[in-house]
């Protein structure tokens, strides 16, 4: 038997289960929650089966890295869509705005309400987890670098408006039950928000330094400030505001020359 073949029979499988997951989730979508509750929770099954989705198309290609020596491009771009479903669906339910006020979208999270901080860290943190492996599986193929980068912003995104921020301090507290994925939580979106800045802060300086790139990257320090302030961290609240003054000063000053060399 040829390594082709061979690659097929181990891929079968996977591909059963993703042509399960491909049925299910279209009887899914063709059915009509009854309340708006019914509905978010709707879009969050579909965001956590399409999060499976992605990961059965990432062991196809692996296995034919493994097996032939070359990458599964069509499985790749099959596991970042079903990537791109997923943080839409899960936009659905809160908002993609990484500056929205939490009051704009406070009745949407209590929607969620018998979906428990658990759950919803565990969630968010299988989005990551999809992300990082997307990445690995495309390398440093230039071609999706910087798409990616816009990809994992939206990601970061939800991650952080996934997180009910009217309860968030008090269920730092250790007497709640809620503790212990709160703090993982919290720990996950100051990681993120650090790295959504630097990432875009990165496409900034390496591409065609378009503002809005290095616009975005001071959005995700603000919000990393606000997160701090909020939780009383005012030591790292004050030593972001200094790095987002630079920041600001460096987007003026290159906009001015920007300006200056079209004159």
């Amino acid at each position: 038997m040829d390594k082709a073949q061979q690659y097929l029979d181990k891929c079968s499988d996977y591909q059963s289960s993703i042509d399960t997951i491909l049925a299910w989730k279209a009887k899914f979508l063709s059915e009509t929650p009854e309340t708006p509750a019914e509905s978010a929770l709707s879009k969050v099954k579909l965001a956590n089966g399409t999060l499976d989705l992605s990961s059965y198309y990432l062991v196809l290609n692996a296995l034919s890295v493994s097996m032939l020596n070359k990458k599964n491009e069509d499985a790749i771009n099959n596991a970042r869509k079903s990537i791109v479903d997923a943080i839409t669906f899960m936009e659905g339910v809160v908002s993609p705005f990484l500056d929205a006020p939490y009051g704009e979208y406070e009745d949407k999270l209590e929607l969620l309400a018998s979906f428990s901080a658990q759950e919803r860290y565990f969630l968010v943190r299988k989005l990551g987890f999809s992300i990082d492996l997307l990445k690995a599986a495309y390398g440093e193929n230039p071609k999706w670098k910087w798409m990616l980068v816009d990809l994992e912003g939206r990601s970061i995104t939800i991650i952080k408006n996934f997180l009910d921020l009217k309860k968030a301090v008090a269920n730092t507290d250790l007497r709640s039950p809620d503790y212990e994925p709160t703090v993982y939580h919290l720990s996950l979106i100051k990681k993120l928000l650090s790295r959504g800045a630097n990432i875009f802060r990165e496409k900034y300086e390496l591409t065609y330094k378009l503002p809005n790139d290095l616009k975005k990257s001071i959005d995700f320090l603000n919000s990393l400030r606000y997160l701090h302030s909020m939780l009383g961290e005012s030591g790292d609240a004050e030593s972001l505001k200094r790095k987002i003054d630079t920041w600001n000063e460096k987007l003026k000053k290159d906009l001015k020359e920007k300006e200056n060399g079209a004159a």
